[in-house]
């Protein structure tokens, strides 16, 4: 069996990273609940999905370390860029056609238009 060895530093910063998470869930519980009489609904969700990352964190762990670490990254870069476009349009007031389905549509956008870059910078005289 391998020796393990606990580095301090990695778990000082795994833990800060995962407090400061916890404290982002209980500011958006709050607003959440403050802003129309909501905070039990909205602290049995907070709740639930808590349970719900912990039960596919355990699920998930052994197949996702087989996973790339960049092929992660560049999916995670798309989704969040296509959940980013969509809340400043519907910040800005804007209204999707398909509504939250439209999230969809710009993953594949997304998707395509990064695989073309990724394409474009490996192979600049393709």
């Amino acid at each position: 069996m391998a020796s393990f060895i606990l580095d301090p530093i990695a778990v000082l910063t795994t833990f800060k990273a995962v407090v400061l998470e916890g404290v982002e869930v209980v500011f958006i519980v709050i607003a959440v609940g403050a802003a129309g009489d909501l905070l039990v609904p909205a602290s049995i969700g907070a709740a639930v999905a808590g349970i719900l990352v912990i039960i596919l964190g355990l699920t998930l762990h052994r197949p996702l370390a087989r996973v790339p670490e960049n092929a992660l990254k560049f999916a995670v870069g798309v989704l969040i860029s296509a959940f980013g476009i969509f809340w400043i349009g519907e910040g800005l007031g804007l209204h999707w056609p398909g509504n939250d389905f439209a999230i969809v549509g710009m993953v594949a956008l997304l998707l395509i238009t990064a695989l073309g870059a990724v394409r474009l910078v490996r192979n600049p005289s393709a």
